[in-house]
């Protein structure tokens, strides 16, 4: 964590109002671990959004509801397999009906 702190202080030298967004990556298969990671990177400088991935596996990352509501941060992109590729801009109406199982 004390990198990422020494990061930001060297863009607040280049510009006192950067960093402009701070997306944090997740891993759809930590769970409940999730939260503790927004918590601890979020006392570093505060969170613009999220990007979820390895959401091809088994996981669904149904804990990313619990972090957008107590957090209020948006959903960027999902990862949805290894390439670059894969990388998706985040449908929310899509990512529901796939937790749910329901046909889109």
């Amino acid at each position: 964590m004390e990198e990422y702190k020494k990061i930001i202080n060297v863009l607040k030298k280049i510009d006192p109002s950067y960093p402009n967004e701070v997306i944090l990556v997740l891993d759809a298969t930590t769970g409940q671990n999730a939260l503790n990671q927004v918590e601890e990177f979020s006392k570093i400088h505060d969170l613009t959004g999220l990007i979820i991935t390895k959401l091809d596996s088994t996981a669904k990352g149904g804990v990313v509801l619990a972090i957008c509501k107590k957090y209020g941060l948006p959903i960027v992109a999902i990862g949805m397999g290894e390439k670059e590729t894969d990388l998706h801009p985040f449908n929310a109406e899509y990512f529901s009906k796939a937790l749910l199982g329901i046909e889109n």
